[in-house]
């Protein structure tokens, strides 16, 4: 895949993801300001009960297919529709197994698990969801490794809009009146949204798919054993992020809120401060997205110098921009609070998470390498390290110090795990990490910039902008400046692009 080809598969993917990514914060907002923070937070958990199955039931449909048709597409004379057709034998027959349960035993999940009996319904409808996702898992990975953005990115949006759109409805007319519960209209929108996805991907893979006469390089039981440790990483992040995700509400009770309280702090949590701070991270998104296949068919190939390249450019340039991006949390973080949430209480822990953003968007992509890398056992001892910091902490500061304990749990689990990986990304790929070039210079270019506008703020009027525009205004200054004082930083220090690769020949 060349330069050229990974430049505007990013783009658009990033255009896409910006797009989704903005409407999502609006129908957070419309939400939260028509329901109320409390049911924000009700349907948050919900949400994150919805993923926890998707990834149990589908087994990580998209991560195996993409990854293992990459490979095969990698290797000279394979047959990358068999890889795709073992995709959907392996995740299927799971994915049946687990709706099947949760549909018989729909009552003792809403009632004695997750505590609201109303759930019942919701949760049934959802069992029925659970094989659509899985299907269009392995049709997104398809086009993944095929390289195909456009119809991956396409259905997510289709998918979207359709969940969105439905859901907004409903909030208006319907769940405001009272005629339907919020948990229906989540599980109703969500089920409308993954169907109109599937039928997209399925045209557009009637009309994409290439035929193949060739054997396949691997059976299907090698697939399955090759999948199995994608499957455990992905389960081991599910349980321990929804296992996180479930203490909050349970850690701020213990604090001294009450129910309605502790719900209403997660809902703004999880539907406007976490939003907002990953806003800006969809070109790494979209990067990591690429990065998989594009690693995992290097690795068929045995491409070593050409593994070491990309990963050494894309860490740097994740630095500078996550460091900028993290500049301009600190320093706006009040103002996006209170034109999202209405308050200040968002703004006040948006800045507080301020210096965890960088870590957050490393994560990203390091994990993107790790995966493309086929390191899965890695990444999962690494996600039960980070989640058994998250937990621990968060289990021992918030009832003590309140929703700032959450705050200390990000920026503790962030700060170690991403560490980790780093250093092991370096080790396998033997790339030369620069904390010049990566750290220094990025750091330095950031406060200079920012305060070299912050300085003309007063003489150029920016006060005289209303509180939406300023932020805007001094961001794209600053990131220019930025971006000029880094060229000339790295001119000074003649820091290079090129690659040191200490063990050229160190296979993977």
């Amino acid at each position: 895949m060349n330069r050229n080809k990974i430049v505007r598969d990013t783009i658009f993917l990033t255009a896409v993801d910006f797009a989704m990514q903005g409407l999502a914060l609006m129908l957070n907002v419309f939400i939260t300001r028509k329901l109320g923070s409390a049911a924000v937070g009700a349907i948050s958990l919900m949400g994150t009960f919805l993923n926890f199955t998707g990834i149990i039931s589908s087994g990580n449909a998209y991560l195996c297919s993409s990854r293992l048709i990459s490979e095969e597409i990698g290797r000279a004379g394979g047959n990358p529709n068999r890889i795709y057709r073992y995709s959907l034998m392996y995740s299927m027959p799971l994915c049946i197994v687990v709706s099947g349960c949760i549909f018989a035993f729909s009552g003792l999940i809403s009632g004695n698990i997750l505590k609201t009996p109303e759930l019942a319904l919701p949760v049934k409808i959802m069992a029925f969801i659970l094989p659509v996702n899985t299907i269009s898992c392995c049709l997104r990975g398809y086009f993944s490794a095929y390289r195909n953005v456009f119809s991956g990115a396409i259905s997510s949006g289709v998918e979207f809009l359709v969940k969105s759109g439905m859901f907004a409805m409903f909030a208006e007319f319907y769940v405001a009146d009272g005629k339907i519960s919020v948990f229906m209209a989540f599980a109703l929108s969500m089920g409308a949204g993954q169907l109109a996805g599937l039928v997209y991907l399925v045209v557009c893979h009637l009309k994409y798919r290439k035929k193949y006469d060739t054997k396949a390089s691997i059976g299907f039981r090698c697939f399955v054993l090759t999948s199995i440790p994608i499957m455990l990483n992905s389960i081991v992040t599910s349980v321990l992020s929804s296992v996180n995700d479930a203490l909050v509400p349970l850690t701020l009770k213990q604090y001294g809120n009450s129910t309605e309280q502790a719900l209403s702090q997660f809902g703004i949590f999880e539907a406007i401060i976490i939003p907002a701070l990953f806003f800006p991270s969809g070109i790494l998104c979209s990067l990591s997205a690429i990065l998989i296949p594009e690693l995992s068919r290097e690795r068929g190939a045995d491409n070593m110098k050409k593994t070491a390249y990309l990963t050494n450019r894309v860490l740097r340039q994740t630095f500078s921009f996550s460091v900028f991006a993290a500049a301009v949390f600190l320093y706006f973080g009040n103002e996006i609070g209170l034109l999202m949430s209405g308050d200040t209480f968002a703004g006040k822990i948006i800045r507080i998470l301020a210096p965890a953003v960088p870590f957050i968007y490393l994560e990203i992509i390091l994990e993107g390498i790790l995966k493309g890398m086929g390191r899965h056992s890695f990444s999962s001892l690494n996600y039960l390290v980070e989640y058994t910091i998250r937990i621990s902490v968060l289990l021992i500061c918030v009832p003590l110090f309140g929703f700032y304990g959450i705050v200390m749990s990000y920026l503790a689990s962030n700060i170690i795990c991403n560490t980790s990986r780093i250093l092991k990304i370096i080790s396998i790929t033997g790339i030369r990490f620069s904390f010049s070039d990566n750290i220094i210079i990025p750091v330095i270019s950031a406060l200079c910039s920012m305060q070299t506008v912050s300085l003309l703020e007063k003489p150029l009027h920016f006060e005289r902008v209303s509180i939406a525009v300023e932020p805007v205004i001094f961001t794209i200054a600053a990131g220019f400046m930025y971006l000029g004082l880094q060229k000339v930083l790295h001119k000074i220090t003649d820091s290079s692009e090129e690659i040191s690769v200490n063990r050229v020949n160190h296979k993977l």
